[in-house]
This record gives C-alpha cells, structure tokens and sequence, in this order.
C-alpha cells in the first residue's frame, strides 16, 4: 500500500475538507479523492460519508483511523533506523531519567546539536532500570545515570556530578530547624542514605520520594525541607545554613562494542569537555 494514501486519509479525518487536505498536502482536491478512493478500493470499505460540506467517517474509517497512525510512524521509525544504520556516525539515541532532563539536562540536546551539528540527535527518557535495559538492547546509545550496575555488561565514562543540598520552603533557617518539621526524604541512592544516616542519624520524614519534582511541589504547598539539586536554588527554594552538601557523579553508560564508535566518541567527548552539568545546562 502506497503509504501517501494513509496520510491522504489522516489529513482528510483531521480537516473534514477535500480541499483543505489538499492544501496542506500541496496537492489538488481531485488528487486527495482519488487518493481516498484508491485507498477505500484496496481495503474494499467506504472510509467517509461525503455530502455537500460535510465529510464524515463510516465506522471502517474510525477502525482504520488508529492504525493508519501506527503504520505512519511504524513508517517513519524505518526510515529514521534505515538512515541511522546507513550512516551510524551521525545519529545517536540519548536517554536520561526524567527527573535529570527536568532539572539539569534540559539546555543539553541543543547544546550537542551546536557543538555537533552534523548529528542527528534522538533524546530519551526512561526510568534507570529501562534505561538499561534499553541499553542492552540496542535501543539506546548513550544513557546518563548515577548508578551503573556492577556485572560488567556496560561500560561508562564520568561525566559530571550533581552537587546536593539541603534547601527549605522557608528562608534562614538551621539544620535543626529544616529537619525538624516537613522533612522529604529523596531517594538519590545507597550512597546518599548512608550520608544521611552518618550525618543527621535518624530522620523523621513526612514524605519519601524517588522524584524530585515531587518534593518541589512539596514546598510550593507547605514548609518543607529536602536535599535537592543545588541548581535549584532560588525564590521558594532557600539553603539551609550549615547543612553539609552531598556530591553524587554522573555517568554515560554504553555496551561494550561502542566504546570506538565515532558518535558515542564525539559525544563523550563534548560532555566530559563541557560538564554535562555546568550551570548553563541548568533549569
């Protein structure tokens, strides 16, 4: 099936209008109906109901409506991995969790493309196990986490480090005070736990995430207090004076083949160069 059809038939369902499809298809409105008819003679159901001004979907056309757009991006998912495989050095599929894209990745993808511009860039998020497993299954490239796991399946390289802090809805006050009342207890990992635990001993905490955004909104609706980000900092969002800081680093985990690829390479090299994490990459 010629794939135009289907998006013949998909700007005909979005319009309503022969003419306005053909528009925005730069073809003719004779040109969109015998598209439509073609289509309707390869499936052998009537797909509109066409009267003077008013085109309707038949119930075939409303079944066919879902697939037509998974077919058209089935579509368009070949021809990106036809020409990502024809020319692997200039595309690269980069994940990160969403919390790391929200808070201090989101300047990244643009500044790549400016320092790479001859690279096709696909940007990602998934949680850190399907960030992995993604991995291992040559869905991603690239994949920027905090912790790697310890069996050698995937090698990385040191890219960054988040620097943690301890901040509190409420400006001025003391460790004491911030842990005292709304503490939120952010999961950043074994590592951090154990620097909680060494520092503050037992926490009482109103509320345990593994979200960062969560505890933000936390603060935007009652006195809270939790280590985040130190990026974060701002009207809303104050230091609490004293609190030690915690640095955590930042990988780029990649299989074990690509550790000469060219555009991993490239990649690499601009974030270990630039600070995947400098200020200017921040929200």
């Amino acid at each position: 099936m010629d794939i135009e059809l289907l998006r013949t038939f998909l700007e005909v369902t979005q319009t309503r209008h022969f003419g306005r499809a053909a528009d925005k298809l730069f073809i003719t409105p004779a040109a969109v109906s015998a598209r439509i008819r073609q289509l309707e003679q390869t499936l052998g159901v009537t797909l509109f109901f066409r009267t003077r001004g008013n085109i309707q979907m038949t119930a075939e056309g409303e079944r066919l409506l879902p697939h037509a757009h998974h077919l058209l991006e089935a579509w368009a998912d070949t021809r990106r991995e036809l020409a990502r495989e024809a020319e692997p050095d200039r595309h690269l599929r980069l994940g990160a969790t969403p919390g790391l894209w929200q808070f201090l990745l989101a300047g990244l993808p643009a500044r790549l493309q400016r320092e790479l511009p001859d690279m096709t860039l696909r940007a990602e998020a998934w949680s850190p196990d399907e960030l992995l497993d993604r991995l291992l299954a040559e869905q991603l490239d690239l994949a920027l986490l905090y912790d790697l796991p310890g069996d050698g399946a995937l090698k990385s390289r040191r890219i960054g480090q988040v620097r943690l802090a301890l901040f509190s809805s409420q400006p001025d006050l003391d460790v004491r005070a911030a842990l005292a009342d709304g503490y939120v207890s952010v999961d950043w990992g074994a590592a951090f736990a154990l620097f909680q635990a060494k520092r503050f001993g037992e926490v009482t905490a109103s509320l345990h995430t593994n979200q960062a955004s969560v505890a933000l909104a936390t603060f935007r609706e009652r006195k809270a207090s939790a280590y985040l980000p130190e990026e974060l900092a701002g009207e809303g969002v104050y230091p609490v004076r004293g609190a030690p800081e915690f640095t955590r680093p930042l990988y780029a985990a990649f299989r074990p083949e690509q550790e000469f690829s060219p555009s991993v390479q490239r990649v690499l090299d601009v974030l270990v160069e630039g600070d995947a994490l400098s200020p200017s990459q921040s929200s």
